[in-house]
């Protein structure tokens, strides 16, 4: 017979569960795919003054691209981002085998930020970025369509390059919301802080080795009693990433991106968590012009992490994405 003490854990952990995994692939599915967004997205090429690779997957949709040795000649004041993509997942809900359910998934996003020209500070130049984002997630598998989701995200950031180093700063605040009834299920603010420096090859290749550290203030909704901070963490991301210009407007980018995540409580609320997420993939974008790119993309994740109640997962998956980027 159960005593009273363990039966209360057993309902507050189920409550937590309920909380926490009310939209749970919405939430993982979002922060993946920001974290996955194929590098080379707003590359153009790696000759002197060219935009140089992201730190982190989505980061050119945070800050806009960045230039390698020298300013813009044409400075820009506003950004407009519309990008689609559709990919198959072999895991969409982050399950252990034989829970994994198969599903495409469509993402579509519009983004306008404020880009001011850089500024120069000593050896270096600061730009800024100011701007919102829209996106629409939708599965294909019925099993998985249930939690078709929107995300909406409110960004400022800056960066300062000098040589072949970059140093930045952000802050999002991103809410989740269902498309059924757009009752929000999940918002965060996050601030990040990034590193990176690029080790140029020859005029047609480098390699970037980047660093971020961030920390996720969240809230999800409470059911009996459960946190609705159960998902605050600390980030701490590692990425190393090769850029290959094949031909002119053609970029071959594979990367590696190691992820040590620490959650303050784990899903019950009674102990820390600390989750591990290792990502291996390849991205090859062909550039019609500067203004319209088409790509695909391949990659494999891992995820480990010390709670029982978070299944470690593998996911493998692919597809493909086109970008209208308008500057101006």
């Amino acid at each position: 017979m159960k005593t009273k003490s363990t039966i209360a854990v057993s309902l507050l952990a189920g409550a937590g569960l309920a909380s926490l995994h009310a939209q749970p692939a919405a939430v993982q599915q979002f922060q993946n795919t920001q974290l996955a967004q194929p590098q080379s997205m707003l590359l153009t090429n790696l000759t002197v003054g060219a935009a140089a690779p992201e730190l982190y997957r989505g980061e050119n949709l945070d800050v806009g691209p960045q230039r390698i040795l020298r300013l813009n000649p044409r400075p820009h004041y506003f950004d407009l981002l519309f990008d689609s993509q559709v990919f198959y997942t072999d895991n969409a809900n982050f399950a252990q085998d034989p829970a994994m359910i198969g599903s495409t998934v469509f993402v579509n996003t519009l983004q306008a930020a404020f880009t001011p020209p850089e500024l120069r500070l000593g050896d270096g130049k600061i730009s800024t970025s100011l701007g919102a984002a829209s996106q629409w997630y939708n599965y294909e598998n019925n099993r998985m369509s249930a939690l078709d989701f929107d995300a909406q995200t409110f960004f400022l950031a800056g960066k300062y390059s000098v040589g072949r180093w970059q140093f930045g700063a952000s802050a999002n605040y991103t809410r989740i919301v269902n498309q059924s009834d757009y009752n929000e299920t999940y918002h965060e603010i996050l601030p990040a802080l990034t590193v990176q420096r690029v080790f140029p090859i020859s005029d047609t290749m480098l390699l970037a080795l980047g660093n971020q550290v961030d920390y996720h203030f969240s809230d999800v909704p409470t059911t009996l009693g459960s946190r609705s901070d159960v998902n605050d963490r600390f980030d701490d991301m590692a990425t190393l990433t090769f850029s290959w210009q094949i031909r002119s407007r053609l970029i071959l980018q594979p990367y590696y991106r190691f992820q040590y995540s620490h959650y303050q409580y784990d899903t019950v609320g009674t102990a820390d968590r600390n989750d591990y997420l290792q990502t291996v993939g390849v991205a090859l974008v062909y550039y019609f012009n500067q203004t319209a790119s088409l790509r695909t993309f391949f990659s494999y994740s891992r995820k480990q992490s010390n709670d029982p109640f978070t299944p470690a997962y593998l996911e493998f998956g692919g597809g493909l994405g086109a970008s209208v980027n308008f500057k101006f």
